[in-house]
């Protein structure tokens, strides 16, 4: 369960994690190269298969220790729930300081990516939540298809559990950036208009209808939005 996160505090907290991912990334990226090695995964003229470097990365992070990206992601979960309380100029104040912040920075796309799993169960309809305001706080710095592809699946895992979609997915587009974020696009804009999209209409669209076809339209009693 995440911490809660105050005004106050949340800055010198980011400010001690990150420092300790710095150290954790160095530790990561050491032990994946010994490895890499171990299984022979790189050598002259041989191109690694996608599934040989997943499985070393995940031994890297195993030897790193997997402490301190659970811990990482309770503060990611905190920030989530901050950020909408605050006013405009402290929630790009917590966008500026993410995005400055390596070590942290680096694995905050990796808990966006994760978050469709984590739909699910008691917290479902939380992280759904978290999930919209962790793009929001990415700030379109990832590139634009991969953030089409997690929005996509955190519509499709919200659908599968029966929560409606709509209410914190315009609560995220309101405290988002109005201007331009760090890719350059506006992520109010983004979020707001992400139903209208192409993406939406050709790659979301019909999983929502097979999910649809699938539920009956309801499920666990609550009102599904599609």
């Amino acid at each position: 369960m995440a911490s809660p996160l105050t005004l106050d505090d949340w800055k010198p907290r980011l400010a001690e994690l990150d420092s300790r991912l710095k150290e954790w990334n160095a530790r990561f990226l050491s032990e994946l190269e010994t490895v890499k090695k171990e299984h022979r995964i790189v050598g002259f003229l041989r191109r690694p298969r996608p599934e040989e470097l997943q499985a070393a990365a995940y031994e890297a992070r195993r030897r790193a220790g997997v402490g301190i990206l659970a811990e990482t992601t309770g503060f990611l979960d905190a920030l989530c729930d901050l950020y909408p309380t605050l006013l405009p100029q402290f929630r790009a104040e917590i966008r500026a300081r993410v995005g400055s912040a390596e070590g942290l920075f680096d694995v905050l796309w990796a808990y966006v990516e994760a978050m469709p799993d984590r739909i699910r169960g008691e917290d479902a309809e939380r992280n759904l939540a978290r999930a919209f305001v962790a793009v929001a706080i990415d700030d379109m710095r990832a590139e634009l298809s991969l953030i089409d592809g997690v929005m996509g699946r955190i519509v499709l895992a919200a659908a599968r559990e029966g929560l409606d979609r709509k209410e914190p997915l315009a609560a995220a587009a309101a405290v988002a950036n109005l201007g331009a974020g760090g890719g350059g696009a506006c992520t109010r804009e983004y979020l707001a208009s992400f139903e209208a999209s192409k993406h939406f209409r050709e790659a979301v669209a019909p999983g929502l209808a097979e999910v649809r076809r699938g539920a009956g339209g309801t499920q666990d009693g609550k009102r599904r939005s599609a």
